[in-house]
């Protein structure tokens, strides 16, 4: 293994058969790379690869294979990855329905032995979803949040989820014994769950709002957190009490699975007041809160993929925005039609985009 780590992050990136993108391969600033190109000539199509890398699955799709340039028979994209004073080797490949990932020569079986390297966000034109999509959209940024900062929260949320699983084939059978058996299980991992989210919440949640009120100076902000059971009751009385109709449900109804996020704006669910540019700003500050909290409190260098979202702000934001990204700490990549809507002020690596080819340029 490679010890000349560098700045942390992705420090080479390869790519095969993705999407519209033509072979290739790049060096990533370890900072700020900016890829520009005019619409459909690929730059999403590079993130999406970058995504792939991190997660071994696209932001853009669920169904991976679509990820596969038309004509071929696999994807495969591959990179070396400072972490830990070491680089590391990770490959990522799909093809018949099949993604397998291999690690410093070996294969991975849980995605989270790979995905601790990239701890990564997207900010793109669909980045209001976070605030109008359903809870599991949330419950899903919460738990790549925590997962990042958390070691031992993996863990104790598949516990519960073990116990979730088993609990919910209990009350479908109709089993009061065997549903309650599992009960002191499930509490226990749920309640660690609950207590590393509002950590994790109590530490990024403010500070976004903290920016996002910058941006948007008019309205008030706030933000509310709901476990997925009653506040101040005990989440052991509440199974052991709702188990009679849970039984009739087939699942369990109250819990971590169940918990969600809101922004309040001007009293009112923030998707109710703000208009989608809002959103959109609101969602940026959230995310830049995030790559924050990581960069303090993680020892890898977290991912920003940024895909055309200055096209969509105005001159002061969009100015704003890029040099918040650039003292972040994160690696950010970061795509454009036209590179003069960025007024980057730091180092960085420029490349062009065109027909799917990627070459490097001097901004």
């Amino acid at each position: 293994m490679d010890t000349s780590a560098g700045a942390g992050g992705l420090i080479h990136f390869r790519w095969q058969s993705v999407r519209h993108l033509e072979a290739g391969s790049i060096d990533p600033h370890h900072q700020l790379n900016v890829f520009q190109g005019a619409n459909a000539a690929g730059k999403t199509s590079l993130l999406e690869a970058v995504h792939f890398l991190a997660r071994s699955r696209s932001f853009i799709t669920h169904r991976t294979a679509r990820l596969i340039r038309s004509g071929e028979s696999e994807a495969l994209v591959s990179g070396r990855i400072s972490a830990h004073g070491s680089v590391h080797r990770l490959g990522v490949q799909h093809g018949q329905g099949e993604t397998r990932v291999r690690l410093d020569g070996r294969d991975v079986t849980v995605l989270s032995e790979s995905a601790w390297l990239l701890p990564l966000q997207v900010l793109n034109t669909e980045a209001q979803r976070l605030l109008t999509d359903g809870p599991a959209v949330r419950r899903g940024f919460l738990n790549w949040g925590v997962f990042h900062v958390e070691p031992l929260y993996r863990d104790e949320w598949r516990r519960y989820q073990r116990a979730l699983r088993q609990r919910n084939a209990a009350l479908r059978s109709g089993d009061h014994r065997l549903a309650s058996a599992w009960e002191p299980d499930m509490v226990e991992a749920a309640e660690s769950v609950d207590a590393r989210r509002r950590r994790f919440l109590d530490a990024v949640i403010p500070a976004a709002l903290s920016v996002a009120h910058e941006w948007l100076p008019d309205v008030t902000l706030d933000w509310r957190y709901r476990s997925g059971w009653r506040a101040g009751e005990a989440l052991g009385t509440i199974l052991a009490d709702a188990r009679g109709q849970e039984i009739t449900q087939g699942f369990s109804l109250h819990g971590p699975h169940r918990a969600d996020f809101r922004v309040i704006t001007n009293g009112v669910e923030a998707t109710t007041f703000l208009s989608r540019g809002q959103q959109k700003l609101l969602v940026a500050a959230i995310k830049l809160a995030l790559i924050g909290y990581w960069s303090a409190a993680s020892t890898q260098r977290p991912v920003m993929l940024v895909d055309d979202l200055p096209a969509e702000l105005d001159r002061g934001h969009r100015a704003d925005l890029v040099h918040r990204l650039e003292a972040s700490g994160a690696q950010v990549f970061l795509t454009a039609i036209e590179g003069d809507l960025l007024p980057v002020a730091g180092d960085a690596r420029w490349f062009h985009v065109e027909h799917g080819g990627i070459s490097t340029t001097d901004g």
